[in-house]
């Protein structure tokens, strides 16, 4: 019985010692876990730590971030505004140069036409001189054909009352000589414009003349009053010398304008002479 109850005692022992042992060994498990845990909770708060910082760095990037992007799709909005008023800018001012050309084309054709006009008027200008030096040189000749129908016709007025004086009581002789002086009258009208005053072979001395030997034409200072008419031909000549020959083209009462013949004499003569003398040939 005792050693029963020492093996009892020794297995109680033992079985306390075991249980001591597992125990402690549960005790060292549980420490373990137990600091394991807290290595784990102080690792998970350090990760939840190192996670919020990463979070609240990656919130403050991407807040950075898109305020970039909100700046460069401002900056974008910008250029591409900026982009369209100079599109349009360019537009307006290509419109403005086509208009340009436009109207430098017509300005050019403008000053053409007026480099055209302006060479016509010259011309009607140099004719309308010619034609004022044409009449400059016959208003000479005119005022001294008037003088002279006025001395002529104070000649006959003073003739007229010195006829009616001598003849007063002289009815027949009076008649008569009204019927001759209405024929004589006749006789003048009839020999000034009816004869040719300048007749085949005859010759005058001209004094005023105009010359365009770039023209080929003479104006004369005489016409129907000595029987010219167009196509009339004539010969100028000076000191017996043959200068040309001239064909009449347009005549009037007192003057007349000639076409120089070419191949006939020297015609640039007639510049350095002041007269010359003119034959109908």
């Amino acid at each position: 019985m005792k050693k029963f109850s020492m093996i009892l005692s020794i297995l109680t022992v033992i079985v306390c010692c075991i249980c001591g042992w597992k125990l402690n060994s549960v005790i060292e498990e549980h420490n373990e876990m137990k600091s394991s845990i807290s290595s784990s909770q102080a690792k998970q708060k350090s990760l939840e730590i190192e996670s919020k910082e990463f979070a609240d760095e990656h919130a403050a990037r991407f807040s950075r971030e898109r305020r970039k992007n909100q700046q460069m799709e401002e900056e974008i909005l910008n250029l591409s505004t900026e982009k369209t008023k100079l599109e349009s800018a360019y537009s307006s001012k290509m419109s403005e140069i086509e208009i340009l050309k436009s109207s430098k084309e017509e300005n050019e054709k403008k000053i053409v036409d007026l480099k055209v006009e302006i060479r016509a008027n010259e011309g009607k200008l140099s004719a309308l001189k010619q034609k004022a030096l044409e009449v400059k040189q016959e208003i000479p000749q005119i005022e001294a054909e008037i003088r002279g129908n006025e001395a002529q016709g104070q000649q006959e007025i003073s003739r007229s009352s010195r006829m009616q004086e001598a003849l007063t009581n002289y009815a027949e002789i009076t008649k008569v000589l009204k019927e001759h002086y209405v024929r004589t009258l006749d006789s003048l009208y009839e020999e000034k414009y009816e004869r040719p005053w300048l007749e085949t072979g005859e010759m005058i001395k001209l004094h005023d003349f105009s010359l365009d030997l770039e023209s080929g034409l003479l104006g004369l200072p005489v016409g129907q009053e000595i029987g010219l008419e167009p196509g009339t031909f004539l010969s100028i000549g000076h000191s017996g010398r043959l200068i040309c020959k001239i064909r009449i083209k347009e005549v009037a009462q007192k003057k007349s304008v000639a076409l120089i013949m070419p191949l006939f004499g020297n015609p640039s003569e007639l510049n350095s002479l002041e007269s010359f003398d003119l034959t109908h040939l």
